[in-house]
């Protein structure tokens, strides 16, 4: 139906729905399958909790979250990756540029892992926790950190016009 509605992308995964909806790893790599099947290409939301920060470190969910969802996916996926820490989101605190950095390359190599560097490579990594035109240029300066999922943040129309206009430059 999304596809013939003009879709061409589905958030899989979103934290809100993991939470309030308890959305399984299993669950989410089915419809990871089914979005690729079906010629969409999936957002997949992958991000730890406070709790999950404190006893795992910074990359560990994430990375598992990840390896869950695309288990059962062979060949060459064409998907997007947001990293959203679930601590940040609506709190006003973003993981600081470093943190957002060194989950985005940890989630690259899984790809290098599982599915070459050529997937890895063109495979967008979105950071997406408490955005803000303060802290976009720092986020978007680390180099795989591809974009960004915003949030509370596009409710804001001045707020979210000063985020998209900004625009990354690759090798400056």
């Amino acid at each position: 139906f999304l596809s013939a509605l003009g879709c061409t992308y589905v958030l899989v995964g979103h934290s809100e729905r993991r939470t309030m909806h308890g959305e399984t790893d299993e669950q989410l790599g089915r419809k990871v399958a089914s979005a690729i099947k079906h010629a969409l290409v999936p957002v997949l939301c992958v991000g730890e909790t406070a709790d999950d920060l404190e006893k795992h470190g910074p990359s560990a969910v994430p990375v598992a979250q990840l390896k869950a969802a695309l288990s059962s996916i062979t060949g060459t996926p064409n998907l997007v990756i947001a990293y959203e820490p679930v601590w940040a989101i609506g709190s006003g605190l973003a993981a600081t540029p470093e943190q957002a950095e060194q989950v985005a390359a940890t989630l690259r190599q899984t790809l290098v892992e599982g599915y070459g560097g050529a997937v890895a490579e063109s495979t967008r990594i979105l950071y997406g926790g408490s955005v803000k035109s303060s802290n976009i240029a720092s986020l978007m300066r680390e180099p795989n950190v591809d974009g960004a999922l915003v949030g509370g943040a596009s409710l804001d129309v001045a707020e979210f016009a000063s985020i998209a206009r900004f625009r990354k430059h690759i090798g400056t």
